[in-house]
């Protein structure tokens, strides 16, 4: 019964995402991270009271084969096994932090990042939720200070608008929902918002779109990072960030969103705590008929 419901609120979910972004894929993450966040959220819903309005469905015949019996085993064990993703990515943070060196800090917000040097990646990476940090490769003491100076822009960026939670959020979605393309998909366009968001925040503090351009095509390279980390720039969707920075970008109504908004909270609240009718139950044998039966003749008329 959950996974059924999860899927066809995925289904929702998915569909109010793409309707929200159909002219503009970059449109605030907000809604998408609202879905994603009752996806990681949805089976505490399920505690939620019951409304029992739907029809009760028919029992299962003894000795009937129940298929979905095995469905919750399934799904424990992709959970379990891709629970090992997250686990991974943890310690290769820990690691990062541990085998990289601290060569300077900023504030974003009211957090303090530190900027730490690290071998082995060709891009600089943000990453930390309660200890925000921005890892940056060894050619960033050979890069021009312009070039740092727009690098840590966007990383800050995403630090101020806790793209790293956000992403952690995905993941988690993710986890739970192994087997749902649906919800992979809305992680990535999630990510892929978060990128335009400081793009946007980038380009409107001051910075040319032409030299910012550059510094992301200059930095754009295969970074493998973990999954609860954002890497500035990677190549399969650079080319729609550089392309949207020079094109005019259509605004969407607030109250639209809003309304999508609403609309996705009150269908996963909706889907979670209505519930089928229980079936009504056998009416009682009378304890006088039970001794009747148990009197009778079994061979009447001998």
């Amino acid at each position: 019964m959950m996974l059924a419901t999860a899927i066809l609120f995925s289904l929702i979910a998915a569909a109010t995402v793409w309707f929200a972004g159909r002219r503009d894929e970059a449109r605030d993450p907000r809604l998408t991270l609202l879905a994603l966040g009752l996806l990681a959220v949805f089976p505490l819903l399920f505690f939620l009271p019951e409304w029992q309005v739907l029809p009760h469905a028919d029992a299962i015949q003894e000795g009937s084969l129940d298929i979905g019996a095995w469905l919750p085993w399934i799904w424990g064990a992709g959970v379990l096994l891709f629970s090992t993703r997250l686990v991974a990515a943890l310690a290769v943070l820990h690691r990062w932090r541990r085998d990289s060196k601290r060569i300077e800090a900023r504030e974003a917000g009211d957090a303090l990042v530190d900027i730490r040097l690290l071998d082995g990646i060709a891009g600089p990476v943000a990453a930390g939720i309660l200890k925000p940090v921005v890892f940056v490769p060894p050619a960033w003491l050979e890069w021009p200070p312009e070039t740092r100076e727009a690098v840590l822009a966007h990383e800050i960026k995403h630090h101020r608008r806790r793209d790293p939670l956000l992403r952690a959020i995905g993941a988690v979605a993710c986890t739970l929902h192994w087997f749902n393309p649906l919800v992979w998909w809305m992680a990535k366009r999630l990510a892929d918002q978060c990128e335009y968001a400081c793009d946007e925040e980038v380009l409107a503090d001051g910075m040319g779109a032409e030299r910012y351009a550059n510094v992301l095509c200059d930095l754009a390279a295969s970074t493998r990072s973990p999954a609860t980390a954002l890497a500035m720039a990677h190549e399969s969707g650079l080319e729609a960030r550089v392309r949207r920075m020079f094109s005019k970008v259509p605004k969407g109504s607030r109250m639209a969103l809003i309304a999508l908004v609403v609309l996705t909270l009150l269908t996963a609240l909706g889907l979670a705590v209505i519930r089928r009718a229980d079936p009504p139950a056998k009416p009682a044998i009378p304890v006088e008929e039970i001794r009747t039966r148990l009197n009778a003749d079994p061979f009447p008329g001998n």
